[in-house]
């Protein structure tokens, strides 16, 4: 039950502004993390190699990277890949291979319970991308009522998720590198978030401020530029995505060109455009202006993007939906997404989310 006094949406509406995403403006409404947020992957394409073999892996609160490299450990697998990232704060169903394993058990129980994997075929690989959508089974603890009984198309805005629930700030990283401002960073990296008990010695925070305490510019690694270069993509995607939302701008007469997207058995055509990139930010079309505007009002270089990137669509299409009440207070809601999508973004379409307090019982 909903407590009488909801927390204040200060710090939610705070948490959106940080990630570049729409505010929300339908009742308030918390997810039930981690149970009441399964994600079961769609089918996979898979292709014939020899030495690898596919598992259907079965996880709570662990990420895909860590489960996956658990599998690989206990079976004493040389590699591992798999088809989707799901969210590490639900309970989820999606397909793992592995490669020149010593060991293959039809079953595989680990890591205190929260994970189990079953052996479904030999000599085959699963490939990044090629899972064909996502379906959802959310419960939502709300006074507001099922607020649409169809749900057709979500903007496709990179969800909470992307950027570090506990500790949102990864893109901020980004920005206050290129800009050399040493002072801010470290103040950023030892700021606590509402959820995070602490930063553990091994995080990049903690060696970028060995660093800082050294007296020297942070290093950026392969593995840390990586993960900050991508959030900080992510934001500036949303940032002008929520713009042109804001303008009333059609994300058609954006679009770059025109793309396939598969959900199930079926394939919708979606605006799509070019992620950012220094290629995108010198470049003349309506995306790139808009993405360099919100750029240049958050003060972000653009010398600190990669040179070129991938693309990403506008619009996803909601392949199937269906809501309904269970109870005074909780809803159930059903989604079908393409690869892509995010669910707590389909779920911002239509409420508001107290993300502090829905993420709280998977810290």
């Amino acid at each position: 039950m909903l407590n009488a006094a909801l927390p204040c949406r200060t710090a939610d509406w705070a948490l959106e502004e940080l990630l570049g995403l729409p505010h929300a403006r339908g009742p308030e409404a918390l997810i039930m993390f981690p149970w009441g947020f399964r994600v079961v992957e769609s089918r996979v394409d898979w292709e014939g190699r020899r030495g690898w073999v596919l598992y259907f892996v079965r996880k709570r609160l662990l990420s895909t990277p860590t489960a996956a490299g658990v599998l690989s450990r206990l079976l004493g697998c040389r590699l591992y890949s798999y088809a989707g990232l799901k969210d590490a704060c639900s309970v989820s169903w999606q397909h793992v291979s592995l490669y020149r394993c010593r060991r293959r058990p039809a079953r595989v129980k680990a890591y205190n319970g929260r994970m189990e994997a079953w052996l479904l075929k030999r000599g085959v690989y699963v490939y990044p991308g090629g899972h064909k959508g996502n379906m959802f089974s959310i419960r939502l603890e709300t006074r507001g009522g099922c607020r649409a009984s169809r749900l057709e198309w979500i903007p496709a805005h990179y969800g909470p998720q992307r950027f570090g629930v506990f500790r949102p700030n990864s893109h901020i990283y980004s920005i206050l590198y290129s800009t050399g401002k040493w002072d801010l960073l470290a103040r950023e990296l030892r700021y606590r978030y509402p959820l995070e008990r602490r930063i553990s010695p091994g995080d990049y925070e903690s060696r970028i401020l060995a660093d800082i305490s050294r007296g020297l510019a942070p290093p950026l690694g392969q593995r840390l530029d990586s993960i900050i270069a991508e959030a900080l993509r992510s934001y500036i995607f949303n940032r002008a995505l929520t713009r042109a939302i804001e303008l009333g701008a059609s994300l058609w007469s954006l679009a770059e060109f025109e793309a396939d997207t598969v959900c199930g058995s079926k394939t919708y055509k979606v605006p799509a455009v070019r992620l950012p990139s220094r290629l995108l930010y010198n470049s003349r079309t309506s995306w790139s202006r808009l993405v360099a505007r919100v750029m240049e009002e958050d003060g972000i270089d653009p010398g600190i993007l990669p040179s070129r990137g991938g693309w990403r669509p506008l619009l996803y299409p909601v392949c199937r939906y269906r809501c309904r009440r269970v109870g005074d207070s909780e809803l159930s809601i059903h989604l079908h997404l393409p690869p892509g999508a995010f669910a707590t973004v389909a779920l911002l379409a239509h409420y508001a989310i107290l993300w502090t307090d829905s993420y709280a019982d998977c810290s």
